[in-house]
């Protein structure tokens, strides 16, 4: 078990895992093409790639429970990190660390059902991931920012920006995109070998997830007339475009990329490759795939011609002329503004990241010294 031991312990580094995810935030300051390609396409993808491979042999062993336990708490940890932060490749990075985690506890427990999960992560969190690094940088050079408070209205200033960001961002967490039936299956997985500890992990680490992508979706979808001119080259969108169809095609192939690409290796490793998902849950999918592309594109169809008569907003006082301005108690105008609450007085980024780099240094020391110790 040594070797394995320190063949995942290297992976663990590599892969940005608590208490080893200091270098990729600090890697953030990289301009985000580099980001793209580097934070979530190729190099953290490197070491999550080593433990899938060793899955097989990290199965009901203390090797295997130092990685799933450090991937499950740096999923969790680093999504509660990533509600705290604004700064847009911020939020990417602690999300990269968390999903990294998923991944890497999928590897850990070892099963023919996690690692079909893990597999699936990798492929839709580098499509969705690299993407969104290429629409923040092209936000920042747009608007001369990147914090989320900055992209209220981005969907009314920015159109095309804020459509790449909102499918990148739906991609993360919402369904039928693969990230949340990758989630599932691991989730169904934990429950079956009733790993009680990693079924907490896996639920509050998703919740949290949910929350710090909702407010950001929330916020590109607020109300802000201000309009200024697109920076963004067209070769910078040919990329962006590029992902967004290639995402949503991975969402529509989901059974055909199981079927001839995941099954396959989960074949190789463990022998047989029985199907994950049932047919019931992908004819779901399916219907889902469906009313997610029809039921617009049908709703469109139907209201272009109608006529449309623009009425003010109720702002919970007079409006001021407009639907962004607004009358306060004492007739002072006020634009209307929506915030979000990043709760750092509860568990912001000095209070969380210190004691979430000791836990999970006690976590590999404890285990490593278990496993050293019974080697000898």
């Amino acid at each position: 078990m040594i070797p394995i031991a320190m063949l995942a312990f290297a992976a663990l580094t590599k892969s940005a895992q608590f208490p080893f995810s200091g270098w990729l935030l600090g890697a953030m300051v990289a301009p985000t093409p580099s980001s793209a390609l580097l934070h979530s396409a190729t190099m953290v993808k490197a070491g999550v790639y080593l433990l899938l491979r060793l899955a097989v042999v990290m199965n009901n062993n203390y090797v295997g429970q130092m990685v799933y336990l450090v991937g499950g708490f740096t999923f969790l940890a680093a999504s509660c990190l990533a509600i705290t932060v604004s700064d847009g490749k911020k939020v990417l990075a602690y999300s990269t660390i968390s999903n990294l985690g998923l991944i890497v506890a999928c590897a850990g427990a070892g099963y023919q059902e996690t690692v079909w999960a893990a597999v699936f992560l990798i492929i839709f969190h580098a499509v969705s991931k690299s993407m969104l690094f290429q629409c923040v940088g092209a936000i920042e050079n747009t608007t001369g920012s990147r914090d989320i408070e900055d992209m209220q209205g981005l969907i009314m200033r920015f159109p095309k920006l804020a459509f790449i960001l909102m499918i990148g961002i739906a991609g993360m967490f919402l369904a039928p995109f693969g990230m949340l039936v990758s989630k599932w299956a691991a989730l169904k997985a934990f429950v079956d070998a009733r790993s009680a500890l990693m079924i907490l992990f896996v639920v509050f680490g998703s919740a949290t997830t949910m929350f710090y992508w909702t407010k950001w979706f929330a916020k590109i979808l607020g109300v802000n007339p201000n309009k200024s001119r697109d920076l963004t080259k067209p070769n910078e969108y040919i990329s962006m475009f590029f992902h967004a169809i290639l995402l949503v095609a991975l969402c529509v192939c989901f059974p055909l990329v199981s079927k001839y690409v995941v099954l396959p290796l989960t074949g190789e490793m463990y022998g047989n490759a029985s199907a994950v998902i049932s047919q019931g849950n992908i004819i779901v999918m399916v219907i889902m795939i469906v009313a997610l592309l029809v039921i617009p594109t049908f709703c469109y169809l139907l209201t272009r011609n109608a006529g449309v008569k623009e009425v003010m907003a109720y702002m919970g006082g007079d409006n001021a002329g407009d639907n962004v301005r607004f009358l306060d108690s004492v007739g002072e105008p006020k634009e209307l503004q929506v915030s979000n609450w990043y709760m750092e007085d509860v568990f912001g980024e000095k209070k969380l990241f210190t004691p979430s780099v000791i836990i999970s240094t006690l976590i590999i020391l404890v285990l490593l010294c278990t496993i050293v110790g019974g080697a000898f």
